[in-house]
């Protein structure tokens, strides 16, 4: 392995590596532990050799780098004895989106990364998330668990934007193909987010923790709704999920420490996702709708923040020297 010193970059994207990959062992187990349809069972293990061989390999980096590991997340955080929380479709579903998440992120690491080593890393993660999003998909379009995005008839001819009301907030024509994808892509996200608020509201016993989450599904509820009734306007219908997610457990299954930082990469991929969507919209009314909700998730965000603080459960990211107080 290269001995060159590891940059800023990469230090910060190995650290978020850890802690998250980290954090998503405990659910995968949970995942293992209570799941019945033995056809995601190969999912669930490429899930979780995908977050330990990060786990381990960060490790590595950081301990050969003689910088300090990470806490992170453990078996500590999951009460192995509770019962099943979340239906196998569930199971599928969130395995679906930590694939294309994963995708995402990684993506974005690689190409951030300077050292082999460490782009080496990254394109291996690249291409187990690319295997386990494909073999989610495919899986889920025979059991008709997977819900296509919408189709829409698009003439045979290509045509150039010809007048500024294209883009002008009050005269709201059909929606354009990117508009649709990124519409229907936050509907998939702030319903995963809606179920697991769900879950996590109906099994914490911290009364903060458990209010929390009430809000956050209610804002997923909000956001969804709203995603929805703009794809209504054009005359396009949003696929429904037919899927029940959850049981009615109330036994605590994960600590309210994971669930707290669960929720808050759900909340801050959400505003980077509205960011991307409110970027390639070119109706004034959809990108100032996104401006707002980025706006909504961002207070939401700092309340959690708040909340993790107060309670010691946010672990600092590594931080540059502050050579202003070394010189006082």
């Amino acid at each position: 392995m290269s001995q060159k010193t590891l940059t800023a970059n990469e230090i910060g994207l190995l650290w978020t590596q850890y802690i998250q990959n980290s954090m998503a062992i405990p659910v995968l187990e949970h995942f293992q532990l209570t799941h019945r349809d033995e056809e995601i069972q190969p999912l669930i293990s490429l899930a979780r050799e995908i977050a330990e061989q990060g786990v381990n390999d960060c490790h590595r980096f950081f301990e050969e780098a003689e910088l300090p590991i990470p806490n992170g997340y453990s078996m500590d955080d999951l009460n192995p004895n509770a019962p099943k929380l979340f239906t196998d479709s569930f199971m599928l579903t969130f395995l679906e989106h930590m694939g294309q998440a994963g995708l995402t992120s990684d993506g974005f690491s690689l190409g951030a990364s300077s050292r082999e080593d460490v782009r080496n890393f990254f394109s291996e993660r690249i291409r187990k998330q690319d295997h386990l999003f494909h073999e989610c998909v495919n899986i889920g379009l025979d059991k008709g668990i997977y819900t296509r995005p919408p189709q829409i008839a698009i003439k045979n001819e290509t045509e150039y934007i010809e007048s500024k009301s294209y883009y002008h907030p009050f005269s709201k024509r059909s929606l354009n193909a990117m508009e649709i994808t990124h519409l229907y892509e936050n509907i998939k996200n702030n319903t995963i987010g809606e179920v697991l608020c769900q879950g996590f509201a109906q099994t914490s016993k911290n009364k903060t923790v458990k209010e929390h989450m009430k809000q956050g599904k209610k804002m997923s509820i909000k956001h969804r709704k709203l995603f929805s009734d703009l794809l209504d306007q054009s005359g396009i219908m949003t696929p429904m999920v037919s899927a029940n997610f959850l049981t009615t457990h109330t036994d605590p299954v994960f600590s309210d420490r994971l669930m707290m930082y669960i929720i808050s990469v759900l909340a801050s991929a959400g505003q980077g996702n509205y960011a991307t969507s409110s970027s390639v919209s070119l109706r004034y009314d959809i990108v100032f709708t996104y401006q707002r909700l980025i706006l909504d998730t961002a207070i939401y965000s700092k309340d959690g923040l708040d909340i993790m603080i107060h309670n010691g459960w946010f672990e600092e990211p590594p931080q540059a020297p502050d050579r202003e107080k070394l010189i006082q």
